[in-house]
């Protein structure tokens, strides 16, 4: 199948969520063609992705004591596994199915996962006074930033705010003298530090502490101040209007690089990266116009690209693409989620590899 673009209809955005604030601020433009799709990807996720989102709802249940026994946990985690590959197959993207077997990591998360049933964290013997509140709504006043704390921990005059993570909370990163030490990535800290402003005006008081909280049970904790939360809070808000003015004066830009790109699931929309395809062959992606089409005795097919001088190969297509592929001949097309070969510009299909027909103006 051929996937086309079409009309793109951009529109503002009417909130933005402290999880949404770091790629927002390196690439504002990813989030206009988000909204402008109503948030339904262009590509697929990874596997790991789709997962996540079971590993955190089953946090959740957790956290809330809807799941509180071994037995309750197997049932409630077949379920919700269940639940996302019947998903997945409705969606065209059974080549992710069965999870336990392509993922590699399935079972490690899982145990990790329920350690968080078994043993659950210590809680001081403290006043009756003590409040757990679990995915609670914070939004600022004038509705512009909101989202949902996983939890909120209040004794007393100790307020913490702990946010549930599913993969790698810490990156390493280098200090001034040039040595390597671990710290919680930035994109973390400052998702608290809004959920402490949000926090703080909803209630008029601030967090004591913000705490990030792994799969494996460890505890980051992120130092923060007052005028810190402040600051960030500000920034998220302005961004937001300077965002949503590109919509009203139709002054796009954006900053293709890999970093922001690599993972971006509205590439294919994206006119600034395709216009690096033309140059950059770098990317597991490759656009150009189809010269040739080629179907072998095995059954595979090979497309035959032309970006500018030079001609791309891309290999592994199964022989159902063969007439969708040959009926766009002469035409641009932009390829993604391939596998880049030991020879230069060739390239091999996988599961996850989608199809778009370019417009000829780019």
């Amino acid at each position: 199948m051929i996937n086309k673009i079409g009309d793109i209809n951009f529109k503002e955005i009417k909130r933005i969520s402290p999880g949404q604030f770091y790629s927002m601020k390196n690439c504002a433009y990813k989030s206009l063609l988000a909204e402008a799709f109503d948030k339904k990807p262009l590509l697929p996720l990874s596997a790991s992705a789709y997962f996540g989102t079971v590993l955190h709802n089953m946090l959740e249940l957790m956290v809330k004591g809807i799941v509180e026994s071994e037995d309750d946990f197997n049932a409630e985690f077949e379920k919700q596994i269940k639940t996302l590959e019947d998903d997945l197959q409705n969606k065209g993207f059974g080549f992710f199915v069965p999870l336990k077997i392509k993922l590699k990591n399935f079972g490690l998360k899982k145990i990790q996962l329920k350690k968080h049933l078994r043993s659950k964290p210590e809680k001081p013997i403290i006043s009756s006074d003590v409040r757990f509140d679990s995915e609670k709504w914070f939004e600022s006043q004038d509705k512009l930033i909101g989202g949902k704390v996983d939890l909120i921990i209040e004794n007393g005059n100790n307020i913490e705010i702990i946010d549930f993570k599913t993969g790698a909370i810490a990156q390493d990163c280098l200090d001034d003298e040039g040595a390597i030490l671990s710290d919680v990535k930035n994109e973390y800290k400052e998702q608290l530090k809004l959920y402490a402003y949000l926090y703080f005006e909803n209630t008029k008081k601030f967090p004591t502490s913000l705490s990030l909280v792994d799969l494996a049970k460890q505890k980051f904790s992120v130092e923060f101040s007052e005028e810190e939360c402040k600051a960030i809070f500000d920034e998220a808000k302005n961004l937001l209007k300077t965002t949503n003015d590109c919509v009203n004066t139709k002054s796009f830009s954006a900053i293709p690089e890999e970093e922001n790109c690599r993972y971006c699931l509205y590439r294919p929309a994206c006119s600034f990266f395709q216009e690096k395809l033309e140059t950059d062959f770098t990317y597991n992606d490759v656009a150009g116009k189809i010269n040739d089409v080629r179907k072998f005795q095995n059954g595979n097919v090979s497309v035959f690209l032309q970006n500018g001088e030079q001609r791309l190969t891309i290999k592994n297509f199964s022989g159902e693409k063969f007439d969708a592929l040959n009926n766009v001949k002469n035409k641009r097309i932009s390829i993604y989620n391939l596998r880049k070969e030991a020879i230069d510009f060739v390239y091999a299909a996988t599961s996850t590899t989608v199809i778009y027909e370019q417009d000829n103006t780019i």
